[in-house]
């Protein structure tokens, strides 16, 4: 199960915003918390919203969820950021802890971000 809840959360992160809503409703935690080296949200609608603007910054590129490890409540997933012709860019781990449900409502993302400092790196699962 956590591996098909991981595969719906890299999708919403490329999806149409209605999409988007959907999968999030559905593998998300309402009170989720994020971070990354980047940013930290909270809340499904921050979530949606720094979503949104990756794609903006990355249009064509997606996540692919490359292996998903899983125990007691928790998961590792090790994903690739794929561009426009299927090529992974960057790769990362995000760990998270899933709710009664199997919703993601913890996820830490790790990925290298650039030199060039805060806000310009990537973001990702």
């Amino acid at each position: 199960m956590p591996t098909d809840t991981w595969h719906a959360y890299a999708a919403a992160w490329t999806a149409p915003t209605e999409q988007r809503r959907a999968l999030l409703e559905r593998h998300v935690s309402p009170q989720v918390a994020y971070r990354d080296p980047v940013t930290e949200v909270r809340g499904r609608d921050e979530l949606a919203g720094y979503m949104h603007d990756f794609g903006q910054g990355f249009p064509g590129h997606r996540f692919a969820i490359v292996a998903v490890d899983a125990h007691h409540g928790r998961s590792l997933a090790h994903w690739q950021l794929r561009g426009p012709d299927d090529v992974a860019v960057q790769a990362g781990i995000s760990h998270a802890v899933h709710d009664a449900q199997h919703r993601l409502t913890d996820i830490t993302g790790f990925f290298a971000t650039p030199a060039a400092g805060p806000g310009s790196g990537v973001g990702a699962g």
